[in-house]
C-alpha cells in the first residue's frame, strides 16, 4: 500500500510540477499512433447496498488514427487489477476492464496538453466461486495529460482520468493518475 502511494505522489509531482515544454519541441501530428497507460487507481465500488474503496493498479493499451492536428480517435484497452490471480489458488484473481472508443482533442499544436472523452464496454471479473465470474455493461471516461516529447517518435505522457462504469446493481467510480508511453 505505502508502494502505491509512492507512485501516486511521484506521479502527481510530475504531471503538476513539469515545466511546459518549449515551443520547439512541437510536431505535426498525423497518421496513425498509439501507447502504453500504468499508474494507480483510486476505485469507489458500489454493489447490494454497499460501497467498498480501492486503490489498486492500472495498466492501459491503445491506439488509432490522427484526424487532424488536432483531434485524434481510437480504442483504448483499459483496467483495473483489484487483486492478483494465483496459479496455486484458481479462486484468487478479481478486476475491471474496458474497451472504450475514445478522442484526444489537442487544443494548440504548438502545445502538448490534450483533453481525453470516450466510452464503451465494461466487465467486472471474479475468479471467486461465490461471485458471478464476468458482469457486463458500460461506461466512459474523461480526462486530460500532457505530451512531453522525449524525440519525434516518442513521448511521456502523465494523465489524470475520471472514469464510470455500470453492470446491474454494482457500479464503479475511479479516479487515475499515471504516466503513459505515447507513439505519435
Amino acid at each position: 500500500m505505502y508502494s502505491v502511494k509512492l507512485v501516486c505522489a511521484v506521479l502527481i509531482a510530475i504531471f503538476f510540477l513539469t515545466p511546459t515544454a518549449s515551443a520547439e519541441e512541437h510536431y505535426i501530428r498525423n497518421g496513425f499512433w498509439g501507447g502504453i497507460d500504468a499508474g494507480a487507481g483510486l476505485l469507489n465500488q458500489s454493489f447490494d447496498e454497499e460501497d467498498e474503496n480501492d486503490m489498486a493498479f492500472f495498466l492501459g493499451f491503445k491506439g488509432g488514427y490522427t484526424i487532424n492536428p488536432h483531434f485524434l480517435i481510437g480504442l483504448e484497452l483499459s483496467g483495473w487489477l483489484l487483486e492478483a490471480s494465483d496459479l496455486y489458488d484458481p479462486d484468487e484473481g478479481k478486476g475491471i476492464s474496458q474497451i472504450f472508443l475514445i478522442t484526444q482533442l489537442y487544443p494548440s499544436i504548438e502545445s502538448g496538453f490534450f483533453a481525453k472523452a470516450g466510452g464503451g464496454y465494461v466487465s467486472n471479473w471474479s475468479n471467486r466461486p461465490d461471485e458471478p465470474s464476468r458482469k457486463d455493461g458500460w461506461g466512459l471516461t474523461v480526462g486530460g495529460g500532457y505530451d512531453f516529447l522525449l524525440n519525434e517518435d516518442i513521448a511521456l505522457s502523465p494523465f489524470a482520468t475520471f472514469s464510470y462504469g455500470k453492470t446491474g446493481n454494482w457500479d464503479y467510480r475511479a479516479i487515475t493518475f499515471g504516466l503513459g508511453v505515447t507513439f505519435p
